[in-house]
């Protein structure tokens, strides 16, 4: 399918790209820098999003793709919250992420849903958390904006979006991949700190704290990623790499500045 998610309006098409996708995608779960990347997710959740006390609080993830495919964040944190919740665009990923959530004995209300009309009332969640979701909209925005209304007063959420500045240039490779048509999922929207913050204030968000899950050079994770879809055996090859950035990811300057920014905001 010839479609850009960021550019086209066509919400149909959308849903059957991401099922598409889903469908043809190989799970990268066991890909050893998909666990740096979980304990970075756990971390965040850990230390911003963690409540006191467990009674009447509700989660929501926004989307379910990591439950599908990759990280599968919430059998970790779930334990965290009275009632969890998820939604994502695509029928076959919720499938998916009910399978495995289903296998794992988590309770959690799934529903198929845009992230710009989600089906919630407002005021309704203690806790929202999102990793590398919003970037994939024509106008994340509004995405925050809806992250906004759902949310209690003084309520909290983590925010991920991929990082404009990284260092290694991750931004314009994946701008020229996407124009290749090596990246299957298409372009997307990068944020440097001062447009994220700005564009979180005009949504009701009140940024709080500059983090991200880990600091991972693009092409290891690329690579560990490709080597994990298509030569498994040959992963061990980047381990060494993978390594020296679990050392750097432990330093909160590095992950800040790494290839996904993660906003710790409050709904004012």
């Amino acid at each position: 399918m010839n479609f850009d998610p960021i550019k086209s309006k066509n919400d149909i098409e959308r849903t059957e790209f991401w099922d598409t996708y889903s469908k043809n995608f190989v799970s990268i779960v066991n890909a050893r820098s998909t666990k740096t990347y979980l304990k970075g997710e756990i971390d965040l959740c850990e230390k911003f999003l963690k409540p006191s006390d467990s009674k009447n609080k509700k989660f929501l993830k926004l989307d379910l793709w990591n439950e599908a495919h990759h990280t599968e964040i919430l059998k970790y944190i779930h334990k965290n919250y009275d009632d969890v919740y998820g939604i994502d665009i695509s029928p076959h990923v919720v499938e998916q992420a009910n399978k495995n959530l289903k296998k794992n004995n988590l309770l959690v209300t799934t529903v198929v849903g845009d992230l710009r009309i989600m089906p919630f009332e407002s005021n309704f969640f203690d806790y929202l958390y999102t990793m590398g979701t919003i970037e994939h909209l024509p106008e994340p925005i509004i995405a925050m904006k809806e992250i906004s209304r759902v949310l209690k007063k003084g309520g909290r959420a983590v925010i991920g979006v991929p990082n404009k500045y990284e260092w290694f240039g991750k931004s314009l490779a994946l701008d020229l991949f996407a124009y290749l048509g090596i990246k299957e999922d298409g372009y997307e929207f990068s944020f440097g700190w001062t447009q994220l913050e700005r564009e979180l204030k005009e949504s009701g968000l009140k940024l709080i704290e500059k983090d991200g899950p880990y600091f991972m050079p693009w092409p290891i994770r690329a690579a560990d990623w490709f080597l994990s879809q298509k030569y498994p055996k040959l992963c061990f090859l980047f381990y060494p790499l993978i390594y020296i950035s679990e050392f750097f990811s432990k330093f909160r300057f590095f992950r800040k500045n790494g290839s996904l920014l993660a906003a710790i905001v409050e709904k004012v």
